[in-house]
């Protein structure tokens, strides 16, 4: 068995769309989860993390750059993702950190919790929410270096980063600042289409994924109790 074939995947757990991704995400990949405002970005993100700790006994951290930990927890406590776990689950708000940092040192300290937390817990999932709260707090002066210098280290970390990408509404050609999309390893791109004038549809497409025999297309993705869904859509746009 080669290298590759002993490489550790993480499972997204959304029912049908592991075995259209190669199994999951390989360990150690850097992924953007893009989409617009209303995608379930964020949810999908923890939902990975959860599910993961639940199931494998892996251990994740959450990194909220916007959304209070409070927040957060009652908002995927509705979703059905509580009780107990195998491994733990992080959450670290920095709001109030953002509040007394922000500015061309705040990126510092940011990777100094980062790289604490991971001594203290060892954990083996990451999630940055968001890409863009994160080049704005930490006032990026050379954005495309400075994006080229965060993969650098994060892929130092030998860990497995999802990175929230907010994309704007209609636009489907970039899904993350600064060549961001072409430095990730991987992209999940949601997405939200009308049909038949009252109906809105949210979809998910692995964009790309390094080492994976992947499928390209469109899946509906459907939300049952606490469990996220996939079949295939019957319109692609």
């Amino acid at each position: 068995m080669n290298e590759l074939e002993r490489r550790i995947k993480f499972k997204t757990y959304i029912n049908g769309f592991d075995e259209n991704i190669d199994g999951g995400i390989p360990q150690g990949h850097i992924v953007l989860v893009a989409g617009e405002t209303g995608t379930m970005k964020s949810s999908i993100a923890y939902y990975i993390l959860f599910m993961n700790a639940k199931h494998e006994g892996v251990n994740g951290l959450y990194i909220s750059l916007e959304q209070s930990r409070r927040s957060l927890l009652r908002q995927m406590e509705k979703m059905g993702l509580r009780g107990e776990t195998k491994g733990y689950v992080e959450i670290l708000d920095m709001g109030e950190l953002r509040r007394k940092a922000e500015g061309p040192n705040w990126f510092d300290t940011f990777r100094f919790a980062i790289n604490e937390i991971k001594r203290r817990m060892n954990y083996e999932l990451l999630v940055i929410d968001s890409i863009g709260a994160l080049e704005i707090i930490s006032n990026f002066t050379r954005p495309r270096e400075d994006m080229f210098r965060l993969f650098e280290w994060l892929r130092s970390l030998d860990i497995t980063t999802l990175i929230i990408s907010e994309m704007p509404v209609g636009h489907f050609t970039c899904y993350g600042p600064h060549d961001a999309d072409f430095l990730a390893d991987g992209i999940i791109h949601l997405r939200m289409t009308e049909e038949r004038e009252s109906d809105v549809l949210r979809k998910i497409r692995c964009v790309k994924m390094r080492e994976a025999d992947h499928a390209t297309g469109y899946f509906l993705l459907l939300k049952k109790g606490d469990q996220f869904t996939v079949t295939r859509a019957i319109i692609d746009f």
